[in-house]
């Protein structure tokens, strides 16, 4: 399950804190409830594919990105000094010239991209 409005989702997501547990594994503040704090897992998978979850009512429900997943990879991107945008169409990553990632579902149709430049 994809989110629609990918921009406004990533737009909401540069608001929320977000704390690196271990190399997998974010904390990031729930913005409707800041005394909660959801999880989320990142799974490097090879060939430019990432896998997450997140502990958020979203997430537990088969949701692909969160704004809470967003905030994680937008600070495990900070760590190696860059930026990353979220993307719902291929064409449209590809479009912006800079390296893609794809972020995976569980199935075929939960795909969506990331390209991430310096930041």
């Amino acid at each position: 399950m994809n989110p629609k409005e990918i921009k406004k989702l990533q737009a909401r997501s540069r608001g929320l804190r977000a704390k690196v547990v271990s190399p997998t594994v974010v904390s990031v503040v729930s913005r409707s409830q800041p005394a909660v704090q959801h999880f989320v897992t990142v799974e490097w998978m090879g060939d430019g594919a990432i896998r997450t979850r997140c502990t958020c009512p979203w997430g537990m429900n088969g949701g692909v990105c969160c704004s809470h997943v967003m905030a994680a990879l937008n600070v495990l991107a900070a760590r190696k000094k860059r930026v990353i945008s979220f993307w719902n169409d291929r064409d449209e990553a590809e479009r912006q010239k800079h390296r893609m990632l794809r972020l995976v579902g569980h199935s075929a149709e939960d795909e969506l991209y990331l390209t991430t430049r310096p930041a």
